[in-house]
């Protein structure tokens, strides 16, 4: 199983290979464009000026996959500057490089990761002034991310996002084939998807086919009504809301009706997940990260497959998934402010945007050049790449620095649900107050 850390990071590990061009890109800087508000002209960096900047995550992604994405280009850009980056493991975990005294000017992980990392040890910094005096055009993103980080930042803006991801479905085309039935299509309900899945939830011989399954952690973390996992204001979880029951009921309990599908989740103790798509071949269509063929390409490369736009709910129509970006930040104890939003303002230039579409890693700038060019130098160029743009990205909840402790109590009472041993209600309600504990335990730290 995919680790959730690893998968929810835009480009990951996996995409070295095909990002060994991008140090070769020169992208225009973001402070470079023409801001639709005009204001004074930014104040003048000296890039031939030594300077370091160091970057940190807590993903624990290598120097190597950091260099493939950001590194590379950033020292193309600025020869001059010093690009140093700090893998977290162990002994250099962020609250121990503090303690120290290394110096870490950015910080960048995936959104949910980002608020708690820097939250956690204080180092949010409020970049709005800094993207008025670098005229950084904040209009030039997909507008829900620079909502969504405003949201999550109680209205200020703590970071910028570099690269994004959604949820899609995608499709083992050889179930299809062998019983006969239409394959997906972009633009379908969660009505539609899971009448097809019936068509092909069957047991032949002593396999057993399974119609639609999705990753819990990553489709409940983004989901479309936009429900947040605890209330903004009391941080009491909402677990026990009505939209959760919709989630889950339309997500899982409607695909696991079938008593086969319940017979074979509860041998794998979990929700059939991304290898039984492309493995076993057992599973007919998954939902998940819009990045998942390029963090495991040699299991893609097992099936015929593609992929199709996240089914939606009818009251809802081209309502997909939240975004899921990857977010930089300058930190407030960064020695050169202005130099490191310049260097995050570069990746979000058209060139750099345009050079991570091409190789499959959804740019954040909503132009329609840099969106066509979606995986098209990519190992899946073939693809219907052009689905993940499909529908209109659902409004960014707002991400608590316990997003992450509180997720860990409910997925796994999806299982039981599945599988028979609770009922709905029950699970919600045990979530609920597992979570609340934790909550409060947290808080006395």
């Amino acid at each position: 199983m995919l680790n959730r850390k690893v998968s929810a990071i835009a480009a990951g590990t996996a995409l070295i290979a095909l990002l060994s061009s991008c140090g070769g890109s020169s992208g225009g800087n973001a402070g470079d464009a023409n801001p639709k508000e005009a204001g004074p002209a930014p104040s003048k960096i000296d890039t031939d000026k030594p300077l370091e900047i160091v970057f940190h995550t807590n993903s624990g992604d290598s120097e190597e996959a950091f260099n493939d994405l950001y590194g590379n280009a950033l020292r193309k850009k600025f020869p001059n500057w010093t690009i140093r980056y700090v893998q977290s493991k162990a002994g250099q975990t962020l609250p121990e490089l503090l303690a120290q005294g290394q110096q870490i000017d950015v910080l960048y992980a995936s959104a949910p990761y980002f608020f708690q990392l820097v939250t956690n040890v204080n180092m949010q910094y409020d970049m709005t002034e800094l993207a008025k005096t670098r005229q950084v055009d904040l209009t030039k993103f997909e507008p829900t991310l620079i909502d969504g980080i405003r949201s999550s930042g109680d209205g200020k803006l703590y970071g910028l996002p570099i690269t994004n991801m959604n949820q899609v479905l995608f499709y083992n085309k050889g179930i299809f084939n062998q019983f006969g039935v239409p394959y997906p299509k972009d633009g379908m309900t969660w009505d539609d998807a899971l009448e097809l899945a019936k068509k092909v939830t069957r047991r032949e011989g002593d396999r057993q086919y399974i119609g639609l399954a999705a990753s819990p952690a990553h489709i409940l973390g983004s989901n479309q009504l936009s429900k947040p996992y605890t209330d903004p204001v009391t941080d009491k979880p909402t677990f026990q809301d009505d939209a959760w029951k919709q989630l889950i009921r339309t997500l899982f309990l409607a695909p696991a009706e079938d008593e086969g599908y319940k017979a074979r989740a509860t041998e794998l103790k979990r929700i059939p997940y991304r290898l039984e798509l492309t493995n076993s071949q057992e599973l007919a269509m998954f939902v998940f990260n819009s990045q998942f063929p390029f963090i495991v390409p040699k299991d893609m490369e097992k099936i015929e497959w593609d992929l199709v736009s996240l089914p939606t709910f009818k009251e809802k129509p081209k309502v997909g998934s939240q975004a899921a970006p990857v977010v930089m930040g300058v930190t407030s104890s960064a020695k050169n402010k202005e130099a490191a939003m310049e260097a995050i303002a570069y990746l979000t230039g058209a060139d750099i945007q345009m050079s991570y579409s091409k190789k499959g890693i959804m740019p954040v700038i909503d132009e329609a050049a840099v969106k066509k060019a979606y995986g098209s130098e990519s190992a899946f160029k073939d693809k219907n790449w052009q689905a993940v743009f499909y529908n209109e990205f659902a409004p960014m909840a707002k991400k608590s620095k316990y997003q992450l402790l509180v997720e860990g109590k409910l997925t796994p009472n999806i299982v039981d649900v599945v599988t028979g041993k609770t009922d709905l209600n029950t699970a919600l309600r045990k979530s609920a107050e597992e979570a609340e504990k934790a909550i409060a335990e947290e808080k006395q730290k």
